[in-house]
């Protein structure tokens, strides 16, 4: 399925194609701290069906204390500090 979205201040626009039956709900810490909420919607997908149509973001990447192994990855306009995509 195609979708298309874009950071609140439209300085980050992008499209993908994602599976929806893998779309999640996600209540981690990490992804409340990300989405200001209690909550966060993930729809996963490959590098390859991802494509940045507008932008620069800035890169987030949290890391595990014990073995280094990326745990989270989000992207996000500088200007507006406004989360677009999260990678887990």
């Amino acid at each position: 399925m195609k979708v298309d979205g874009s950071c609140h201040c439209g300085t980050i626009r992008f499209e993908a194609d994602i599976d929806p039956e893998r779309v999640r709900i996600c209540h981690c810490t990490d992804c409340q701290s990300l989405s200001r909420s209690a909550f966060r919607i993930v729809a996963p997908t490959s590098e390859a069906n991802f494509s940045l149509l507008a932008g620069i973001p800035k890169q987030y990447i949290k890391r595990s204390a014990q073995s280094g192994t990326r745990r989270v990855q989000a992207l996000f306009a500088v200007v507006a500090l406004e989360r677009t995509t999260l990678r887990l």
